[in-house]
């Protein structure tokens, strides 16, 4: 398990901790450096309520959509950022992944009823957001380069079992982009110190990957399922560089005081969110 004062310290970390008054969330300054706005959001500094308490930013959840709203907007405008200018995906688990174009900035920014339909996936050349929410399921962010691209994908056991990322990055080659030089960020999610899974989802994993060494079995016939090494192993077998993989390392569910968790707090828990665009020059 490692806490977020350890991040700096994580081997090949070079996710960041970053507070501005009660506000905090994780980056990518080598990202940064190349354009490339993205973020992970911590439940910290919002206007939410117990048991959404407090930087809930998912409307999903049964909090209240002015307090989400209000949420929204703040994080927005740590990357000086409309809604109008932000697209979201319906997340359905699964493994469906569309470009987006700047006549989709705005939707699902508002409300559920716009979202992009049953999109877990989203890539851009454009210069609208991308934004998708998690407590648990692993965030995955994506910039190709040589497009000009940037992607986020969410990531739970049925979209890694299925391999959401390969479709991602296999949207990216179809327009002409070159895996090999593509950068792959796996971001803050329920770590293998606390995920258990029973052996109807191994299986699945079974069924989908040669090999899984992710896959640790427990003396009650139980796994402990590491979906950080489940991702990371799918990006290099498609030619992603190891360099160029940046994993966070940090378990959702092991810090209560930082991160939403799903498996830790049920179905009445909020959302963080993660973000990721490509600064356009005007």
């Amino acid at each position: 398990m490692i806490y977020l004062k350890e991040i700096e310290g994580a081997e090949g970390m070079s996710w960041k901790w970053h507070e501005r008054g009660n506000f905090t969330y994780l980056t990518i300054p080598k990202w940064s450096a190349e354009g490339i706005d993205l973020g992970f959001s911590t439940r910290v500094g919002g206007v939410s309520h117990v048991p959404y308490d407090s930087f809930n930013l998912g409307l999903h959840v049964g909090d209240d959509p002015t307090a989400v709203l209000q949420n929204r907007e703040h994080w927005l405008d740590q990357w000086g950022v409309p809604l109008s200018k932000v697209a979201v995906g319906e997340q359905v688990h699964g493994t469906n992944v569309l470009w987006i174009n700047e006549e989709d900035g705005g939707r699902g920014s508002r409300e559920l009823e716009t979202a992009i339909p049953a999109t877990d996936g989203l890539v851009t050349q454009s210069s609208v957001g991308l934004m998708a929410f998690f407590a648990d399921c692993v965030p995955l962010f994506f910039y190709y380069p040589d497009l000009k691209a940037v992607g986020i994908a969410h990531a739970g056991w049925k979209g890694t079992a299925h391999k959401i990322g390969q479709k991602v990055l296999e949207c990216f080659e179809e327009a002409g982009g070159r895996t090999e030089d593509a950068w792959v960020a796996i971001g803050p999610s329920i770590g293998p110190c606390c995920y258990s899974v029973d052996e109807r989802v191994a299986v699945q994993f079974r069924a989908n990957y040669h090999e899984t060494p992710f896959l640790h079995r427990q003396e009650d016939g139980h796994y402990l399922l590491d979906l950080w090494e489940a991702n990371k192993t799918l990006f290099l077998g498609k030619g992603v560089r190891l360099e160029n993989i940046e994993v966070a390392s940090v378990c959702t569910a092991d810090n209560p005081e930082w991160f939403f968790s799903y498996r830790r707090d049920g179905a009445r828990s909020g959302r963080m969110a993660g973000w990721i665009r490509r600064v356009v020059s005007s």
